[in-house]
């Protein structure tokens, strides 16, 4: 599974690579409350990285991604995307 990360402020300004932080990567069962998250630093370096959510339950869990700069700006979360778990 994959997605792209926004790359672009709450304020519509891009977000330029060396201002990049950290994806906040958010998920959970409920597309509506996306109880867990993943921070993964080093964003500069890591421009198209891939990371695997492991130990999921069987079921249907939900996705989102946002990038963080280096003042702490936040982007809009991405659409949600979904992966079901057979057991």
């Amino acid at each position: 599974m994959s997605w792209s990360a926004p790359l672009t402020r709450v304020n519509g300004e891009s977000i330029p690579m060396g201002e990049l932080d950290k994806y906040v990567i958010r998920y959970g069962q409920d597309a509506d409350e996306l109880s867990e998250e993943v921070v993964v630093t080093n964003a500069q370096a890591e421009a198209e990285m891939s990371y695997e959510v492991s130990g999921l339950d069987a079921g249907t869990w939900y996705f989102t991604i946002q990038v963080q700069d280096t003042n702490g700006l936040i982007s809009e979360p991405s659409d949600v995307v979904s992966k079901s778990i057979r057991s």
